[in-house]
């Protein structure tokens, strides 16, 4: 301090100060103004440079402009920042790496490294045990209410589009993710298994892998795929979902359609510490089965079911057109909404007994150990006075469960026409996001409110995953948002709306620590947006491109 006052009053010939030898109030305004990653280049400057800007108090204080991050959030409240012997303990300078580069890469749009997954699902090519529930065909939120796609009745299949036609509709895609996992179809392999009773070996069929992005982990999830076709599976608060029909019908509903048996199987995801050789071991452990409908659907496009679940409890809608000879084939779709406890494990498979001879007794109260078990029925007369009965005119969105506060969500979506009669200006949109609101126990008032939101045009089941859009901008047409609320981090997938080229542009945008959305380039976009699907966090960005494999893009 002494030196530095000398050569401010002239005493001394003036020298060359570098930025460690400052005063350290002068010091702490200068970082004010830095970034993380600010921090990180500064180390390559000299010896000193590397020195103050690796010291732990330093890295502690600029750490606290990134309150979201997720290793910030972890820190145990009013313990690391404050307490120095808990800080003592702390890899300060690892840490702080790591978020200056993940933060780096958000607010520059640029991916530290991509990786990807071949898909068991080729290119125009319909995978034998994958049949995804059909899309709608006719959705309010779109104009005309008419989808126009490439043919949902075989949505892998090559159909030439004709110039300036634009396909609405994007594909199913076989991926969930949640929190760091990922779970996809790989190219399927047979593993064996020995079988006591035939005394030989026999194929197993393991469709699905668990994939840890975080420790570049794969398990296979003991869900065999001989005889049974996957309609959809999902990955929610370390629970994961497989829902399954019998590969063979059973029953015929008329000449030309046949109903096969479908089920769920419910199976635990849990974090092992009991395996000390890995940093972080994950165990899949099988935890029920049920059937999802009494008689069973037909394998088609017509008949369609939506669910969604949390840890104790999921939630299926199935929508059936009305095949009696006496009603129009849509005017009157049979609808219905059921909700269940899976809390519970079971290690009875109504698939093993079709005819129910050995289920278990029901439960005396919702406590006894009896696994899964339907808590609530809604007709479609229930629906209708909700007022969310869809009957042929589609606007549903999407279903939220809430466990903990007991109720259900339904958002809707429908395009307001605007402009001139008969004109549609493509920049002059607007969408009326309508959200329904009840208790899972059918017992009490119904909450609606109008204009809650903004969604975007329903495009096919992806957009049923989606958060809220940003306010619509005057060219661009959101497809589907995706929220990391707890680290403030958006990712927004957008097309252009000019009708002029054979096929719109699609931009991702990534929006992070408040500043305005940044577009990854190109490259980047074309790579991960091809199915109009994406799911991620502040670490992750999940999708698929047009070779059909899962890409996995870090930040």
């Amino acid at each position: 301090m002494e030196k530095f006052d000398d050569v401010m009053r002239g005493n001394v010939a003036p020298q060359l100060i570098g930025l460690p030898d400052l005063p350290e109030d002068i010091f702490l305004l200068i970082i004010d103004n830095l970034e993380a990653w600010d921090f990180v280049r500064s180390r390559k400057v000299s010896k000193s440079w590397r020195r103050v800007f690796s010291e732990p108090k330093y890295l502690r204080l600029m750490l606290k402009k990134y309150p979201f991050a997720r290793e910030v959030r972890n820190f145990p409240p009013n313990g690391v920042f404050s307490n120095p012997a808990q800080a003592s303990n702390v890899d300060w300078r690892g840490i702080f790496d790591q978020i200056a580069a993940r933060y780096f890469h958000l607010t520059h749009g640029r991916a530290r490294s991509i990786t990807k997954y071949k898909s068991a699902v080729p290119e125009h090519v319909r995978l034998a045990h994958w049949h995804p529930v059909s899309p709608w065909e006719y959705h309010n939120s779109q104009p005309g209410a008419r989808l126009y796609h490439q043919s949902p009745l075989a949505p892998y299949e090559n159909h030439p589009r004709r110039p300036g036609e634009q396909a609405y509709l994007f594909r199913p895609s076989f991926w969930s993710y949640e929190d760091g996992l990922l779970v996809y179809g790989p190219p399927r392999q047979p593993e064996y298994k020995w079988d006591a009773r035939k005394n030989i070996t026999v194929p197993v069929h393991l469709g699905l892998l668990l994939v840890d992005l975080e420790a570049d982990a794969q398990y296979p999830i003991p869900f065999d795929l001989t005889k049974r076709v996957i309609r959809n599976f999902r990955l929610k608060e370390r629970t994961l979902i497989i829902e399954w029909a019998e590969e063979t019908s059973y029953h015929a509903l008329n000449d030309l359609e046949r109903v096969h048996r479908h089920y769920a199987s419910c199976f635990d995801i849990v974090l092992d510490s009991s395996v000390s050789d890995t940093p972080r071991h994950w165990t899949i452990a099988f935890r029920s089965e049920f059937k999802l409908h009494f008689l069973g659907l037909p394998l088609n496009s017509r008949d369609r079911f939506f669910s969604i679940h949390t840890r104790t409890h999921y939630l299926i809608y199935i929508w059936q057109p009305n095949r009696s000879m006496y009603t129009g084939d849509e005017e009157l779709p049979i609808e219905s909404l059921n909700v269940w406890d899976i809390s519970h494990p079971s290690k009875y498979l109504p698939s093993l007994d079709p005819t129910g001879r050995h289920k278990p007794d029901p439960p005396f109260s919702p406590k006894d150990p009896y696994g899964p078990y339907v808590i609530t029925r809604f007709s479609f007369r229930d629906l209708e006075h909700f007022g969310i009965r869809q009957r042929g005119a589609i606007s549903l969105m999407s279903f939220t469960l809430d466990s903990d506060a007991g109720t259900i969500t339904v958002r809707e979506n429908v395009r307001v026409v605007g402009g001139r009669e008969g004109y549609y200006d493509p920049a002059e949109r607007l969408w009326c996001a309508r959200t329904i609101s009840f208790p899972i126990c059918a017992q009490g008032p119904h909450l609606r409110r109008e204009w809650d939101g903004n969604l975007p045009p329903y495009r096919g089941n992806g957009s049923m995953e989606t958060a809220d859009v940003l306010e619509a901008e005057k060219w661009f047409l959101g497809i589907m948002d995706v929220v990391d609320e707890a680290a403030k981090v958006r990712f927004s997938l957008v097309e252009t709306v000019f009708t002029g080229q054979s096929e719109n542009q699609k931009l991702l945008r990534v929006e992070a620590l408040g500043e305005r959305p940044v577009a990854l380039n190109d490259e980047l976009s074309r790579e991960i947006c091809h199915m109009g699907r994406i799911a991620g966090d502040e670490r992750f960005l999940v999708g698929q491109n047009a070779s059909q494999e899962v890409v996995v893009l870090r930040f």
